[in-house]
């Protein structure tokens, strides 16, 4: 019984969830950084083609990530437990990982780029609902926290272990813990017990009812302690009449803790529309998902050009290449923190910031070239800014996203 319970304790869910993320990371920073090295090395491209490659390789894999995220949102929202889908996209980023550590044909890379997308789709899309019907929306932003901390130490332990094996040990030795992290997650998958689809909503109206269920009966006794009865029991009119009372409470504070939106339609005004159509008719979540379009693509850009750029520019090995991955995720360890005061303040605030912030960086990137004096320092200096700001705003629009899809389904 302590066993189960703690296999679907809250905790031990975001703890599994966390670690999909880190493990997906973790195999996105072992590759990214190295692609250009196996182009030329293993696929033996012309150094012209490189880059066409690589932003290629990059842009299949993004490709992959928004199109199966809408698909597995879809599968996500009409089976019964979500833990199917869940270990099925494991699966696809086992295999995914072992045709790249094996192949020399760019189109099996281009294939299994595409499958880790895919995979990765199902660990954001389907790791956030299981984490949304288990935590609520109370504290959904702390837990988006500690999914952004999971993605940077993900990205933090990829890079530092990669671009060091790589060098030392070659291709195949590189993959090595990828292989380890994928058999501990399957243990863990196989481990957890994830509730099924509204069945925390169940426990939750149970609740309720018990708590509507006692004040019923605390005023009934209350009420055969008045004089005007004595001893006697109330009229069963009356008893009807506290009943009702109790239960119009409980919805009035139902009601008044909802804050009004205007973007907000209740589901029953609009029972035919399409759940896509009506959460894009949100201005909220239009901003929240711009927001982070743009973000991710900065992101993904520095990582199709920081290799190729450091090698060509600098000279610098892999693991030069590898170090400023890790100072852009490195504040993401103090997403928790974000995410809490998200939860207490709400997300509008961090997100606005942190996007302000990350424009100056960008902006002073542009000016840095190969005669600039510490120009290595200066780019090391402007990517901790842009994670840093990165780590403030996205447990942000991430909670948003969430909380405004929260009181549409209300």
């Amino acid at each position: 019984m302590y066993a189960t319970r703690f296999r679907s304790s809250n905790g031990f869910i975001i703890f599994v969830v966390g670690a999909a993320v880190f493990t997906d990371m973790v195999l996105y920073g072992l590759i990214v950084p190295m692609l250009p090295y196996v182009l030329l090395d293993r696929v033996g491209l012309a150094p012209q083609d490189v880059q066409r490659w690589n932003s290629i390789l990059l842009g299949s894999f993004g490709g992959a990530l928004m199109i199966g995220s809408l698909v597995v949102g879809w599968i996500g929202d009409r089976v019964s437990t979500r833990q199917t889908p869940f270990l099925l996209g494991l699966i696809a980023l086992g295999l995914s990982t072992l045709a790249i550590a094996l192949t020399r044909e760019i189109i099996v890379l281009l294939i299994a780029r595409i499958l880790q997308g895919l995979s990765s789709a199902v660990v954001y899309t389907v790791g956030y609902a299981i984490l949304f019907d288990v935590i609520g929306s109370e504290k959904i932003g702390q837990a988006m926290g500690y999914l952004s901390m999971s993605q940077s130490l993900g990205l933090l332990v990829g890079p530092a272990v990669g671009g060091p094996l790589y060098e030392c040990g070659g291709y195949f030795a590189t993959f090595i813990p990828a292989f380890v992290l994928i058999a501990i997650e399957i243990g863990l998958r196989f481990v957890v017990v994830v509730p099924k689809r509204g069945q925390s909503e169940k426990e939750e109206d149970k609740r309720q009812e018990e708590e509507e269920g006692s004040r019923v009966t605390l005023l009934v006794k209350g009420y055969t302690a008045n004089p005007l009865y004595g001893t006697s029991f109330p009229p069963q009119a009356d008893i009807e009449n506290i009943r009702t009372s109790a239960s119009s409470e409980n919805d009035t504070k139902c009601t008044t803790s909802q804050q009004p939106d205007h973007d907000l339609k209740s589901p029953s005004t609009t029972p035919t529309r399409n759940p896509l159509a009506l959460l894009l008719s949100s201005p909220r979540i239009l901003i929240a998902c711009l927001a982070l379009f743009i973000i991710n693509t900065v992101l993904t850009a520095y990582d199709a050009t920081i290799p190729i750029y450091i090698h060509t520019t600098f000279s610098l090995p892999a693991s030069s290449a590898s170090l400023l991955f890790l100072i852009i995720v490195a504040p993401f360890i103090l997403s928790p923190i974000s995410g809490s005061i998200t939860d207490r303040y709400g997300p509008k605030s961090l997100a606005t910031l942190g996007i302000l912030i990350t424009v100056f960086p960008v902006l002073g990137l542009a000016y840095v070239n190969a005669s600039t004096p510490h120009a290595f320092s200066i780019i090391a200096i402007m990517l901790s800014i842009i994670g840093f700001a990165n780590a403030m705003c996205l447990p942000a629009l991430m909670a948003e996203v969430s909380l405004v899809v929260e009181r549409m389904e209300r």
